[in-house]
């Protein structure tokens, strides 16, 4: 693992180590390197991962499923463990549990903290890509084009 100082903001001339973590998003590969603690939904955005959000990451559209994949991945050159992805928390309980959004084995990218390395697939409906409908049309354009 990699150490990187970072300055306190609050006390002057005082550093602070964060540990950074490998994290790779599965299917389009996109990897990079984060402090722990970053949400997956941060360090997605700040990649270019193509991860859904509608709300901003305030844990209430469920947009940001994704899935943790465990186990070793030599391919990648890291080891993605259980263990280093926050539990879930009492949002993503209360989504599962009354809401039934989150299907068994996801997260949402925005309550889910990275701890250490690992492997993240993003569901294809989690996936921003897809068509959207315009629902005013654009007359105007089409008229001018005609003369």
């Amino acid at each position: 693992m990699v150490v990187v100082p970072v300055v306190a903001v609050a006390v002057p001339n005082v550093e602070k180590t964060a540990e950074m973590a490998t994290v790779v998003f599965t299917p389009t590969g996109l990897r990079g390197e984060f402090p722990t603690g970053t949400s997956i939904l941060q360090a997605a955005q700040q990649l270019g991962v193509d991860l859904e959000s509608s709300c901003g990451g305030r844990g209430i559209c469920g947009r940001c499923q994704i899935q943790q994949s465990v186990g070793e991945f030599s391919k990648h050159g890291i080891s993605s463990l259980a263990e280093n992805i926050t539990p879930p928390s009492q949002v993503e309980t209360e989504k599962r549990k009354f809401q039934k959004m989150l299907l068994k084995g996801r997260r949402l990218g925005c309550s889910a903290q990275i701890l250490g390395d690992m492997v993240i697939d993003v569901p294809s409906e989690s996936q921003m890509h897809q068509q959207h409908i315009v629902k005013k049309p654009l007359t105007s354009t089409f008229a001018s084009i005609r003369q």
